[in-house]
């Protein structure tokens, strides 16, 4: 889906867009002005992010939005309010759906930002069956249900287990080393063990049955999600 990532923080912005892209989504940024308006009624985003609090202006470029009669519907989330004071009150009366507090831990973002896409498929103005699928070989992921689908049958994988699937599928017979993998998928690379990898591994390949062998062991260097070998066995 397109998200758009609106603040005044270039940094900032690089990195929601980053996250936001490793999981799937296409992004565009732009600064959380009045100049931004224009651009994001022409890209027609189905969720906008808003990076900034309250004291940045961020309520008004939000009033701003909501002005707009093919934009009040449109899903917001802030980032960035300050975490016990009345700035989230601010921006989710000025018209955002939610907000986060910064610090937060990417997990939980994208689970926001997954809450509120849902409402954007479930309203009919997305078809999940079109822009949140990731599929390879017999395995068909959806993004916004987070659904997995193996050989025309769901499976139910834990959190980790889909995100780590859906990264490799993202990146095709791209052989991954395993910090790249703790990095993309635990986010905290410094407080994971290589073998709690393993094991995820490990679990994902017994729940895909019939596409185990698709997940390969790339030796002394990681894992390697290989489609091809599906029309092969076929």
């Amino acid at each position: 889906m397109l998200i758009a990532v609106a603040a005044v923080e270039a940094k900032f912005r690089a990195q929601l867009k980053g996250l936001l892209e490793t999981n799937g989504h296409k992004v565009m940024e732009c600064a959380s002005d009045a100049g931004a308006l224009g651009v994001l009624r022409a890209s027609k985003p189905h969720l906008i992010v808003v990076a900034g609090a309250a004291d940045s202006g961020s309520p008004e470029f939000i009033r701003a939005l909501r002005a707009q009669p093919d934009m009040r519907l449109l899903p917001i989330l802030c980032v960035d309010p300050k975490a016990g004071s009345g700035d989230t009150v601010a921006l989710l009366d000025a018209g955002a759906d939610d907000a986060i507090s910064r610090p937060f831990q990417p997990p939980i973002f994208l689970a926001r930002v997954r809450t509120l896409l849902r409402r954007v498929v479930w309203a009919g103005d997305a078809p999940e069956e079109i822009v949140t699928i990731l599929t390879g070989g017999p395995i068909e992921l959806k993004l916004v249900s987070r659904q997995a689908i193996v050989v025309g049958k769901p499976v139910e994988l834990t959190r980790l287990e889909f995100d780590l699937l859906a990264h490799l599928l993202k990146h095709p017979d791209r052989a991954f080393k395993r910090d790249e993998l703790l990095a993309a998928v635990w986010n905290y690379p410094g407080n994971v063990e290589t073998r709690t990898l393993d094991k995820h591994v490990e679990s994902l390949r017994r729940k895909v049955g019939p596409c185990a062998d698709l997940i390969q062991t790339v030796h002394g260097v990681g894992y390697r999600f290989t489609p091809g070998l599906a029309s092969k066995k076929g």
